[in-house]
């Protein structure tokens, strides 16, 4: 799966997480594109992204499927690695499996990602 700047993201296949095969990655300035294929039963999907080492006090993911904004998460107050302090305080593990719309009455509700089995009509 890509790395750019000791951060690591890939797609996740239903309960077990089971990484999707990516190709043609294409890196670009401080972005990285990727192709998945489609599986061929409908199953949902995650996202996971994980760094690795300190990057900044603060980090931050904003998920866009196809345009759309879909959910985001951050985490701030992140240390200086240093002896005696658990890597949770300075590195950041974000998993994200559905879209968060916000409701009339202020209240957010979730709606599951998920790969659906393509019709082909000839």
């Amino acid at each position: 799966m890509p790395v750019l700047n000791q951060l690591h993201c890939s797609i996740e296949l239903g309960r077990t997480n089971t990484l999707m095969d990516e190709y043609g990655i294409q890196y670009g300035d401080r972005s990285v594109v990727s192709y998945v294929p489609i599986p061929s039963e409908s199953i949902n999907f995650s996202i996971h992204l994980t760094s690795q080492g300190y990057i900044a006090p603060g980090l931050a993911m904003f998920v866009y499927i196809d345009g759309q904004y879909q959910c985001n998460r951050n985490k701030s107050d992140l240390a200086l690695p240093e002896d005696g302090v658990p890597s949770a305080n300075f590195e950041i593990d974000f998993r994200v499996r559905q879209k968060e719309e916000r409701l009339s009455n202020g209240t957010l509700v979730g709606r599951d990602w998920s790969f659906s089995k393509i019709n082909i009509s000839e």
